[in-house]
């Protein structure tokens, strides 16, 4: 048994260490999965690939990359959530069945929810359709674009 002298301290640094492994404080919401990892491509502007499993933006949507505003999109993405960056992904609990073999979710990079971030850049657009079908629909930034 450790003398009282040095409990603190041990107690100090397994809390430190459990706040450096934790990148985003809240983690995720929900039962659904909840990936922590590194960008490992940016497909567009509403979807990444993170250790390699292709991730899409929950409620959003912007141009195909073939055109000019796709382009667009996705690099304001690369420039605010760069390759190699780490990332959390809360897979959204009402569309874990996907969509063309991607993950649904929100994406946090950097401080930022990455699905906020391309509407507000004005890069995206709300998928209203899927407002009544998204964990995410009563998030803040969902409702303030369309939800």
């Amino acid at each position: 048994m450790l003398p009282i002298k040095y409990i603190l301290p041990v107690i100090l640094i397994v809390v430190i260490m459990l706040i450096i492994a934790i990148p985003f404080g809240s983690g995720c919401l929900g039962d659904a999965q909840c990936i922590t990892g590194k960008v490992t491509e940016i497909v567009d502007g509403d979807t990444i690939k993170v250790d390699n499993k292709s991730i899409r933006f929950s409620l959003t949507s912007t141009p195909e990359i073939y055109d000019e505003k796709g382009i667009l999109a996705k690099k304001y993405v690369e420039k605010i959530c760069p390759i190699g960056s780490t990332v959390l992904v809360d897979e959204d609990d009402l569309q874990t069945q996907g969509s063309y073999g991607r993950i649904i979710g929100l994406i946090k990079c950097n401080g930022k929810i990455l699905n906020e971030e391309i509407l507000e850049s004005g890069h995206g657009e709300i998928s209203i359709q899927h407002c009544k079908t998204s964990e995410f629909a009563n998030s803040d930034w969902a409702k303030r674009y369309g939800c």
